[in-house]
C-alpha cells in the first residue's frame, strides 16, 4: 500500500511540474457590497466592504474567496467561495457557481424548543459579473449580482457596486 500511495504521489508531482508554466492569475481585489439574507427563522441585511482574492488560470476557469462585513441589520460577516468561467479578452464577462455563508449579528426567530438556528446561515447559488474589464495589471467589476438559496426556504441576494482588483 505504501508503495501505490507512493507512486501516486510521484506522477501527481510530475503531472503538476508538467503544468507549472500554466500558473493561475491571482488577483486581490477590494469591493462595496450588499446583501439580504432571508429564510423562516433568520433575516439580516446590510452594506459594506469587502476583501478578497480572485485566481485565473489560463482556460479561462477562475475561482474567488472573500470577505466581507456588512452594517444595516446589526454587524455582520459574509465569507464566500466560488468557482466559474471567465470570458478572455479586455471585457470579461463571469459566472460563478457560489457558496455564501453569514455569520455575526442577524434577526433570528427561535425553534418552538427553544433552540437558535445554526451559525452561520448558508446559501448556495450563481454569481454574475456582466460589467468586468481586464487589464494587464487587474481588473475593474461594476455591478455584480448573486441570487442563491439554502435550507429553511432561505434565499440570499447580494451584489457588489465596485470591484477593483489588482494582479500579482
Amino acid at each position: 500500500m505504501k508503495k501505490i500511495l507512493f507512486i501516486t504521489i510521484i506522477i501527481a508531482t510530475s503531472i503538476f511540474s508538467a503544468h507549472s508554466q500554466d500558473r493561475p492569475g491571482i488577483s486581490i481585489f477590494l469591493h462595496q457590497t450588499g446583501m439580504y439574507y432571508s429564510s423562516d427563522n433568520i433575516t439580516s441585511e446590510g452594506l459594506g466592504l469587502g476583501i478578497g482574492a480572485h485566481f485565473l488560470h489560463k482556460s479561462q476557469i477562475a475561482g474567488q474567496v472573500d470577505a466581507n462585513i456588512l452594517w444595516g441589520n446589526g454587524n455582520a460577516i459574509t465569507t464566500r467561495i466560488a468557482a466559474g468561467y471567465e470570458k478572455k479578452g479586455k471585457w470579461a464577462p463571469a459566472i460563478y457557481a457560489t457558496c455564501n455563508l453569514l455569520w455575526g449579528q442577524r434577526t433570528e426567530i427561535l425553534a418552538e424548543n427553544g433552540d437558535r438556528p445554526p451559525l452561520p446561515a448558508w446559501a448556495a447559488g450563481v454569481r454574475v459579473t456582466p460589467l468586468k474589464f481586464r487589464t494587464g495589471r487587474g481588473y475593474v467589476s461594476a455591478l455584480e449580482f448573486g441570487y442563491g438559496v439554502g435550507p429553511a426556504k432561505a434565499m440570499s441576494l447580494e451584489f457588489s457596486v465596485l470591484s477593483i482588483g489588482i494582479r500579482f
